[in-house]
């Protein structure tokens, strides 16, 4: 009896191990495919088969319970699946959707997939009569043979990161609105002290009060730069559009700030067309734009440089009217690629020894 157990055992042992084997110099093309990152790889051998078995349900499984909204999309785009969460956000059901073009079927999401497809993107989607805030993102995703099979949509909901930015930035904006009366009381005081004890300082005093008023005067001009700025923002500067000629905004620009310039030897040069059309735009904003860019290149240019402005007339394709690009060019550094998406954010500084409120840009 016991020779015929052993003779069982080592059988099935047999049987097993040829088994094992045979798994183990199966070709890669029926192998199990693991997807990761957008990415199909081949499985790793050290893994348990009876894993790579589980892994679509557990896959699933993992999609569907995500908060995050999923839409797969083929290389036509074309919707051929969505998880849960995104047909709660898109108020869409499978059978809506499914084999669409995304054009057509979500035509708010289309709009900004060229945009999403280069970074992240956040976008406003109506939800029960009230707008949510969702992060975009786009990521291909392949197969197998690294050809690409399509995209992947992801929404992901920051509707409370939101309110919470927004109310921090309304926290600030009444801070720095409360400041404005209390430095403008000041500036006005030491103007009457200048003109009232004029005659009775002496050099020292007299330099001492001048740098102290110079200092509020700037401080002032930054604090309403502020509140200019979270106007603008929030769309409650209005914009008092005339006909005005660029070539004689530039002339003027460009001799206010010449005495910087001589400083440096730096040579501005007025390169804009006598042929140049009138401009139909916010003369203020457009010369404060055009002003901080000149400011910012004096700053930054080598002495010797060449700070340049020009513009060419180009086609504008959201009013088909005719449109003008202005270029402000140097010879500077430059910027570092890697800071030049936060460049026009608020109180972003470079890293220059000479640097300034870090508003200039964030006013562009």
């Amino acid at each position: 009896m016991n020779s015929l157990i052993l003779l069982l055992g080592t059988a099935v042992f047999t049987i097993l191990l040829w088994w094992y084997q045979r798994q183990k110099q199966s070709s890669p093309k029926t192998r199990l495919i693991m997807v990761q990152n957008g990415r199909s790889y081949h499985h790793p051998p050290s893994f348990d088969n009876n894993s790579y078995l589980m892994a679509p349900a557990t896959r699933d499984a993992v999609v569907n319970s995500m908060n995050d909204g999923m839409i797969v999309l083929d290389p036509q785009n074309r919707i051929i699946d969505m998880n849960p969460s995104a047909r709660r956000i898109t108020h869409k059901s499978m059978i809506d959707l499914v084999g669409k073009d995304i054009e057509q079927a979500l035509p708010t999401l289309s709009r900004h997939i060229n945009e999403a497809m280069v970074k992240p993107l956040d976008i406003a989607l109506d939800h029960n009569d009230a707008n949510r805030f969702y992060e975009l993102s786009i990521a291909p995703f392949f197969d197998g043979l690294e050809e690409r099979r399509g995209n992947l949509l992801i929404l992901r909901d920051i509707t409370e990161r939101k309110q919470r930015e927004n109310l921090r930035e309304d926290l600030t904006r009444t801070m720095v609105h409360d400041l404005r009366d209390p430095i403008s009381n000041s500036l006005f005081a030491l103007e009457m002290l200048k003109t009232t004890l004029a005659e009775n300082l002496v050099s020292e005093t007299q330099q001492l009060l001048d740098l102290t008023f110079a200092s509020t005067a700037k401080t002032l001009q930054l604090v309403d730069k502020i509140l200019e700025i979270g106007r603008l923002e929030s769309g409650e500067l209005p914009l008092v559009l005339t006909t005005f000629r660029l070539n004689e905004m530039v002339d003027r620009i460009l001799a206010a700030q010449m005495p910087r310039a001589v400083n440096k030897q730096l040579n501005l040069i007025n390169d804009l067309p006598d042929s140049l059309p009138p401009v139909w735009a916010d003369a203020e904003l457009i010369e404060r734009v055009l002003k901080n860019l000149v400011d910012n290149s004096i700053k930054f240019t080598p002495m010797g440089g060449v700070i340049r402005v020009t513009a060419v007339v180009t086609p504008n394709t959201q009013t088909n009217k005719p449109g003008l690009l202005v270029s402000i060019t140097d010879n500077g550094p430059g910027i570092p690629l890697a800071a030049q998406p936060q460049i026009f954010e608020q109180f972003v500084t470079g890293n220059h020894v000479e640097s300034g409120s870090g508003l200039g840009l964030a006013f562009c």
